[in-house]
């Protein structure tokens, strides 16, 4: 049964910014926009190839991180305490489901994914209709938003907050009733606010910013309760300033002479009040399921201890290598500049049309809404101070939303007009924002390049595995190199025999088949000054307790964002003579592979 509300209360409603607008009927169906099915035909078509791109990526290093931690979760350990990342959990369960019904395969991350992303894109859709009044408004969005994800390649995508912002387009659609032609907005059922709240909670534990935007659905709900109060507040206030104004304020007016009602506007008052906060705890209520949830399966499984270590301990420092020498607002700056122009063009063009043609009516509560979950989610970018392009993966689906309903609102302004020059001339801006600024960075060539080779791949069957491998190879990470290392411990270490990667290429593990002799499946923490002593000490007793068959030491492999310093795996040694001395005495040097010395036990 609907939950009821008070008459008085039929305001809070998402994405309602006033009790006026709320009761404002729903239009009866999308204009006719010219061409319209032309353009839902070929978003369908840009989402399609994009997608079949997806599936062909590989691994990058995090991804090798999270599916080493869930591939130890499948064979009952925990993250943290038997295989360590500073990720929130959630990613690596993602990652364990992917395991579980596709295998080790690195395609089986990208089933997943492009699942979620389809599943977002009907939800986009399905959102838009109910936000703006047109779906073909989020077939549109959909395509802006794959447009993006896809162009981060394989490096930036299957990433904690690629999945939090299906999530959060979930999270929107089930708190946004779907009303019927002529009718005012319903109120959204208090199931479906526990439920957004719960799918909220869950992005959360992929980054914890992401939670965020149940503070701001609940906010929007809240607001046109709140400001129906404070609009009686007012009304009350003047009265009582009139009564107190004397006799000549009110002479000849026997209702404002009368003093303000008590009792049935305090009730009035209450059912604002518990309208107002009844979002926010439902939503609350549904958020902290699934922290808590998690919290009971670390406790039951003894690593919760480990779980906090990582997360309110070690974590906070990593974060404040970006925050040397930086203020606030600069970095605020930065970020929203970063969001804003140098991902996409298509987007910025977009946000720019919306501003030029401002929303309609009925259309400014969910671009209230929607801005307000990016602006959520760009404080956690700043907060996070590394701006990696994938930080930015949860908001990129809410922004091609706003993106789309500009780009609509100006097509539609150009072919209602009859201007078939403006209209060609939009289409031409659209083109070229799109070549001026992609969200591929770090790799050679620009994602064209990579969509041609990577058709030439899926034109073989995906056999060509050399070439599967430089495409996902960037800077100091060579795929195929990890490959040959992989190979080599295959065939000279004997199945179980745990062996030991001293860099930051945990694939390797997986690609041979081989368990790491310790929890520690990368070395940033024993190369971080924060942490460095006691994870080392940790790192010897690992290696004593399972003495590695093999040991991998790495070159080259210097991150100063990430370590602090800009040293490698191979020169890190020099500080750490334990472990140097270890590989001295009972290893020796058996074969270079790239950046790579593979050390056998003697």
């Amino acid at each position: 049964m609907r939950d009821a509300a008070p008459d008085a209360t039929a305001a809070p409603v998402p994405l309602a910014p006033s009790s006026e607008s709320a009761r404002e009927p729903l239009a009866a169906g999308p204009p006719r926009v010219v061409g319209a099915r032309a353009i839902r035909a070929a978003s369908l078509v840009v989402i399609a190839f994009l997608l079949l791109q997806v599936l062909t990526y590989g691994y990058g290093r995090d991804q090798g991180i999270y599916a080493m931690v869930a591939r130890a979760l499948l064979d009952g350990g925990m993250p943290y305490r038997d295989a360590f990342d500073f990720k929130p959990p959630g990613i690596f369960l993602i990652y364990a489901l992917a395991r579980a019904l596709f295998g080790p395969a690195q395609w089986g991350i990208r089933v997943l994914e492009v699942l979620g992303l389809a599943g977002m894109c009907l939800a986009m859709a399905s959102l838009a209709a109910r936000l703006f009044g047109d779906r073909r408004i989020g077939v549109v969005a959909a395509a802006l938003a794959v447009l993006v994800h896809a162009q981060l390649d394989f490096w930036h995508t299957a990433q904690p907050e690629s999945f939090g912002g299906m999530l959060t387009i979930a999270a929107l659609l089930v708190a946004t009733p779907r009303g019927r032609d002529g009718a005012p907005r319903p109120a959204p059922r208090g199931a479906a606010l526990v439920v957004s709240g719960a799918l909220f909670g869950a992005a959360g534990l992929l980054k914890p910013p992401l939670a965020g935007g149940g503070v701001v659905l609940a906010v929007a709900l809240a607001a046109p309760a709140l400001a129906e109060l404070a609009r009686r507040g007012s009304e009350r206030a003047a009265a009582r300033r009139r009564i107190d104004a004397g006799p000549t304020a009110i002479q000849g007016d026997p209702a404002r002479s009368a003093p303000p009602a008590s009792g049935p506007v305090r009730s009035t008052a209450a059912a604002l009040l518990w309208a107002a906060l009844r979002p926010a705890l439902l939503i609350a209520l549904g958020g902290v399921l699934p922290v808590l949830a998690c919290a009971a399966w670390f406790a039951l499984r003894g690593a919760l201890g480990d779980l906090r270590e990582v997360l309110f301990v070690f974590t906070p420092h990593y974060t404040a290598l970006g925050w040397r020498g930086a203020s606030v607002l600069g970095m605020a700056w930065y970020g929203v500049c970063e969001w804003l122009v140098h991902y996409s063009g298509p987007l910025a063009f977009g946000l720019a049309c919306l501003v030029a043609l401002h929303p309609e009516r009925r259309e400014r509560a969910g671009v209230a809404l929607l801005s307000g979950v990016i602006a959520m989610h760009l404080v956690g970018v700043v907060m996070q101070a590394k701006f990696f392009p994938y930080h930015y993966g949860a908001t990129w689906p809410l922004t091609a939303m706003l993106a789309a309903l500009g780009l609509w609102k100006a097509w539609r302004r150009c072919t209602r007009s009859g201007a078939k020059a403006a209209a060609a001339a939009l289409l031409a801006a659209l083109v070229a924002t799109a070549f001026a600024r992609s969200a591929t960075k770090d790799v050679a060539d620009d994602y064209i390049e990579r969509c041609a080779k990577r058709i030439a791949v899926l034109a073989t069957g995906a056999r060509d595995q050399a070439r599967l491998d430089r495409l996902a190879s960037v800077a100091d990470v060579n795929a195929a190199a990890n490959r040959e290392v992989a190979a080599w411990l295959r065939e000279r270490v004997a199945p179980g025999r745990p062996v030991f990667v001293w860099g930051f290429e945990p694939v390797i593990y997986d690609l041979a088949d081989r368990p790491p002799a310790t929890r520690y499946l990368y070395n940033v923490p024993q190369r971080a000054a924060w942490a460095r002593q006691e994870a080392r000490d940790a790192l010897m007793r690992d290696l004593a307790a399972r003495p590695p068959a093999a040991i991998v030491v790495e070159r080259h492999d210097v991150f100063p964002s990430v370590t602090g310093d800009v040293i490698d795996s191979r020169d890190t040694l020099n500080g750490f003579p334990e472990l140097a001395r270890l590989i001295e005495e009972r290893y020796e040097l058996a074969v270079s592979i790239e950046d790579f010395e593979i050390h056998l036990e003697r």
